[in-house]
Parts: structure tokens; sequence; C-alpha cells
């Protein structure tokens, strides 16, 4: 029956493609096949060298905890940011410029079953080559995406349209829930019966992340109900005593970003402390590591970081989302060859890594490590690895990894975002000359329509644009963290706690124009005096961090420095950073510019060219032109004779109005995340 299926589709696509395909190559781009297609004949088993998961697990205890979801609000300019991407961009209108939303409720009345339910892909093109069964789950990712970055949105800004909206899309997801407790895209005739490339767990991830949210946002019950019933279903099928869901014949992206439900199950674990989840978390990274069936999505798979020396060759996001996945296994365990595993896996990360903190792969990393003109970044393998980060820095405690999250929000995030938020790119070089269609690489250069901006990028995929609506909800999460005697500031920028310490209620402002700003107030607001200890990061760009809060207990460690008393309404604690101009040397003997978290660029003037309107609305596809190549002839002052001008106060538009600049005599770099065509590294001129 499923190798019947499976033709029908097959020639269901071919005729798609007859009928409606101008052109007769898919919308993909040159070397998409090529590298997505890398099933292997026969699969390998590497069950042998799993053995050790056998052993009994030594638990590592994790150095924070988090906070429920939707704890700290936004302020300052991240307010401001977020109600302009909600009421005016890409976050609140997506649903009404892509119509997969309106025409493929895939998780209730348009389930998935056979060749019929092909949906609707926007300008995807299509040939009927065999990667193409994912289309099946592809609105999956992008629906459930969306939702859970808007239903944040709605609740974070008090947007009541938005909110209403929501409560619908939440509505209809616990209505398409069966009596057995099943909710996903699949009707019972594919449901956990598939044998190839498939997107069951992937579909219920990005379905469940929106429900718990929901669920922390509102305190409604309903939504973590139905999430844990449906779970259960899950765990008992795709689980140790059921079947791996990882064994598979092909397989072309969709069952290995399953792996994700690790994040299901580190918020369920978090909520209700049943070691269940954190059990299946575990059982989904070993069954990953048993199969491999395509390469092509499974850098971080044990077998595979056996070997430190070899790069990362597979699909970018699926590298930087699993490493959460790989980290919660070894912490869970305690296993010594996850711990070199581990340690293999940073190390091969670093290699891939450019200036604006970004890890490269614009859809494939190619064993190639990173370079800031040849090697560009996808918008969804800046936030996976964003979030990676941050959960790497829960669990280890180690300040770098704070770092690195709030260098590349800062920086490569908000760099691929346009002034209005009407449009980001979905791939971006951190040298990036021009975005008009075309991947220029060192050896050869190709049409990519990843390189330009658009609200939806619906033909390679609507997945980065549904991601950037997750990008500033999970960084708000992402800044306070919770140790055993109070709590931990692990990244800073204008925003406003609420929870709970000593069974006190506790509010707590970041009132700064931080990343721009050196300084940060604190201001407490509490229902009544209480004690505990308030530690703030030490980021390791800054040369010195003073901490000015009166009647205080003060301690300092290389990674932090923690003030406690009890704490009254009205309390205040200063922040001052010593940042420095720092001049970073990269492999390829170029220099770029750093000060505090953020990376300086020489901006390129620019010229914009519409290629796709959206009917109805003033929302476009656009190409970027340079204006001049003044660029091409610069070469950098050493660090010493750099200055660092600031205009305070800064207006509420700081990532469009006056900007701090570095300048050297004449030439002049503003904040990377401020620009469109730019350039961050540059030969260094002779001393």
């Amino acid at each position: 029956m499923m190798n019947y299926i499976k033709l029908l589709y097959r020639f269901h696509l071919c005729l798609l493609c007859i009928v409606s395909c101008k052109n007769p190559e898919n919308s993909q781009g040159k070397g998409f096949l090529e590298e997505v297609n890398k099933v292997r004949n026969e699969v390998q088993n590497d069950q042998e060298v799993l053995n050790f998961f056998e052993e009994p697990n030594q638990p590592i205890d994790v150095a924070f905890k988090c906070l429920s979801q939707g704890s700290n609000l936004p302020k300052g300019w991240i307010l401001e940011l977020m109600k302009q991407d909600l009421n005016a961009g890409i976050v609140g209108a997506l649903d009404e410029l892509y119509p997969g939303f309106e025409k493929d409720d895939l998780y209730f009345k348009a389930r998935r079953g056979k060749v019929e339910d092909v949906p609707e892909m926007g300008d995807l093109v299509l040939t009927g080559e065999e990667w193409e069964q994912s289309i099946m789950w592809w609105n999956a990712e992008t629906h459930g995406n969306w939702w859970d970055g808007f239903i944040r949105h709605a609740y974070l800004l008090g947007d009541s349209s938005a909110i209403k909206k929501a409560r619908a899309i939440v509505g209809n997801l616990l209505a398409s829930q069966g009596p057995d407790g099943y909710l996903g895209i699949y009707k019972p005739t594919l449901r956990y019966q598939h044998e190839g490339s498939n997107g069951e767990l992937w579909a219920q991830t990005t379905a469940f992340r929106s429900l718990l949210g929901f669920y922390e946002l509102t305190g409604e019950s309903a939504a973590l109900n139905a999430v844990e019933r449906a779970m259960d279903i899950t765990m008992g099928t795709y689980g140790p005593e059921g079947k791996n869901p990882f064994e598979l014949k092909n397989e072309f992206g969709g069952a290995t970003h399953g792996l994700m439900m690790t994040d299901v199950c580190e918020v369920l674990f978090r909520i209700t402390g049943d070691e269940r989840y954190q059990a299946y978390a575990t059982y989904l990274y070993r069954a990953f590591s048993t199969y491999n069936v395509n390469p092509a999505f499974n850098d971080l798979r044990y077998p595979n970081l056996v070997d430190k020396e070899a790069l990362f060759t597979g699909h970018g996001v699926h590298t930087y989302e699993q490493f959460r996945s790989l980290i919660q296994a070894y912490y869970q365990t305690g296993s010594p060859e996850l711990k070199i595993a581990w340690e293999n896996a940073l190390y091969k990360l670093e290699q891939v890594i450019l200036p604006s903190g970004a890890g490269h792969g614009n859809e494939w990393l190619g064993g190639v490590p990173a370079n800031p003109t040849y090697t560009a970044s996808e918008y969804c393998t800046m936030l996976e690895l964003r979030n990676s980060y941050s959960a790497i820095f829960q669990k280890t405690g180690e300040i770098q990894f704070a770092d690195k999250a709030e260098k590349l929000t800062y920086n490569a995030m908000m760099g691929s975002r346009n002034a209005k938020g009407t449009a980001i790119a979905y791939g971006k070089a951190d040298n990036c000359y021009v975005m008009d269609g075309m991947h220029y690489g060192e050896d050869e250069s190709y049409k990519d329509v990843r390189y330009k901006y658009s609200p939806t990028h619906s033909d390679p995929a609507v997945c980065c644009v549904p991601n950037y609506a997750r990008n500033l909800p999970y960084f708000l999460d992402q800044m306070w963290l919770e140790v055993k005697d109070g709590l931990f500031v692990a990244m800073y920028g204008p925003s406003q706690l609420q929870t709970t310490v000593n069974q006190t209620s506790v509010s707590i402002e970041q009132i700064t124009q931080y990343p721009f700003s050196d300084h940060v107030i604190f201001e407490l607001d509490l229902d009544n005096p209480t004690s505990f200890a308030i530690y703030f990061r030490k980021p390791q760009w800054a040369k010195g961090i003073q901490v000015i809060s009166p009647q205080t207990t003060y301690e300092e460690s290389e990674k932090w420095v923690k003030v406690s008393k009890e704490w009254r309404n009205g309390d205040q604690i200063q922040l001052n950073f010593d940042h420095q101009i720092q001049q970073h040397l990269l492999p390829n003997g170029e220099v770029y510019m750093q000060r505090g978290p953020l990376v300086f660029a020489y901006p390129i003037a620019h010229k914009k060219e519409v290629i796709k309107t959206y009917r109805g609305t003033d929302f476009t596809d656009y190409h970027c032109h340079p204006q001049t190549d003044a660029y091409e002839t610069i070469h950098l002052p050493p660090a010493r004779d750099w200055v660092y001008e600031v205009v305070e106060p800064f207006s509420r538009e700081i990532w469009t109005g006056k900007q701090p600049r570095l300048k050297a005599g004449d030439l002049s770099l503003v904040p990377l995340g401020n620009t469109v065509l730019r350039k961050v590294s540059f030969p260094l001129k002779d001393s």
C-alpha cells in the first residue's frame, strides 16, 4: 500500500510540473538536489557503538533552571520593534501573504493520507523528484513556527486583536485532537506507519511548542493537557517499546527535524517534573544516532562526532538545532562517550562561525570553514544556533555561550531584517555586496532565490519568516535564569521580568538602550521585602563591569558579579560596562571590528529593485544593488587609531535612527545590525 501511494504521489507531482511549471528546474536552486538526496543504498545500523547508553545514568547537574515562558516582557526598543512587526510587519501579516495558511488546515481538516493531499505551496516549483515527498509536511513547519511566534507576540504585547486570532489558532488545534489523543498532520492510513521521509514528530513539535507557550502565557490547562495526552501516544508508539522513528528507507529532513521533540520534552519536564520526558528526549537522541539514512541531516549523530577533525557537511539548520539534543542526552546520562562527542561537536562548531556570530549554512555546510564573503547564513540557522547557545549556557553555565547568543542576536539576526520589519533576507553573507538572487562563490556563481528580501520567501520555503517571529519572544525568555539563591541575568536588553522569589511577587525592569548603551539600570518592584541574590553575567568582551547597588553584599568571579540583600520596592542597581574596541583576526588574514556585543561594518549605499508585489498590500520582494564600490579598496587602521562616537539620548527607533559609530580618520563604521549591504572584514593597513 505504501509503495502504491509513493508511486501515485510522484506521478501527481510530475503532472503538476507539466501543467504549471514554466521552468523545468526546481525552485531550490543549483546543487540542492545533489545535497538533499544523499540517501544511502543500504541503511547503516550503528547500534553496536551505542551500547554505552545501557550503562546506568549519572546525570550532571545543570547550572540554571529556566523560568516559565512569558515571564520577561518587552520594554524600550524591543517593545517598539515587536509592535512594529506585529502591527505593520511580517509577524502580523504572514498568514495573509502566504495562501498556505488559509488553504491548508493540515492539522485538522486537511490531514495527509493520500496523493490528493499535496498542499498549496505558493511559488514552489515541483519536478517529481523523490525528495518532494517531504512537501507533505512542509506546511507544518511553516504553520507551527509562525503560530509559536505569533501567539507569543500577541500575549507579550497584550494586543487584543492578535490575542483573538491566537485563541482561534489554539482552539482549532485543540479541536483537532482525536479521542485517542493524537494531535498531528496524518490520517490513520499514514499515522506512525511511515517507511520513509515524513514529518510525524516534526509537525507535532512545532504545534506542541505553540500550545505550551500558550499555556504558560495564559495558564489555561487545556493546552497543557492536550500536549500531555498527545505525547503519551507518541512516546508509546515511537519509543523504546515501539518503533524507532528514524529507522527509515529514505529521509529528506522531516524525520530528523523531529529530533527537536527534545524542546517539547524539556519544557514539559520543567512544568511537570515528570522524568519520563527527559528519558524520552535521551531515547530520541540514541534512536537518531542508530541509523544513518541520509548524511545530509546527520552531523550531530554520535558516530559522526567521533572524528573530531571531520567538518560539518550537512543541512545547517539541522546541525545547529541538534546541539540541544546532544547536550540534553549528555547531561541526562553523564556518559564519558557523550562528553567526548560534545567536545568534538563544539570544536567543529567553531570552524563555521562568522564575524556576525552566525554559523554559516545557506542550507548546506558542505565541509568548508566559515568565510565572511563566500559562506552565507540562513535566517533559520541563526535562530536555531542562538537558541542552542542559550540552552547550552543554561546547562553548563559557561559565559562564552551567553556571549555568543547575545552577539548573534544583536548582529546577524538584526542584520537580516529590513528597517520596517516588512521583509527579511533568507540567506545573507556577512560581507554582503549585493542581494540580487545570485550566489557569488569563490569559484563559481549561480542563481539562488534566497538572496533577496521578502515577507514570505515562498519560492524556496516559507520557513525563515515564521522563525523570525520566534526571535525576540524566545530571546526575552533566555535573558533571565533561576539559581538556588536567586536570579541570574544571562543577557541584557530593555525588558521587565515578572516572577516569584521566596513566594513573593518580584518585578525587575531593565532600563537601557543596550546594546547601543553601556549602561543598564535594574529597578525592582516587590510585594514584600525579601532577600535573594542577583547575579550579573560578565561578558568576555568587557574589560570590566561596575555594579552600583548601595547596602548590598557584593561578590565577584570571572563569570559573574553577585549582589544580595533584603530587596525593597523601588531599589535600583546600576551596571556600567567598560567596553573596549577590539580588532579580531580571521583565518583569511582579514580583521573585523567589535565593541561590546556589537560588530561594526562599512555600510554600502544601495538602491531597491522590486521583483514581486503582494496584491492589496505594500509588501514586496526586492533586490538590493550597490551604488558605490568604495568598499573594495578599504584597509582598516590598527585598533589604536579608532574612536567610539555615541549619540545620546537615543531615539526610540535606535535600529534606524542615529547610531553609535567607530571612526578612524575619514572612515566610519556602523553596527552590523543596522546594515543592508555592507563589508565587515577588511585587510589591515600596514603599521
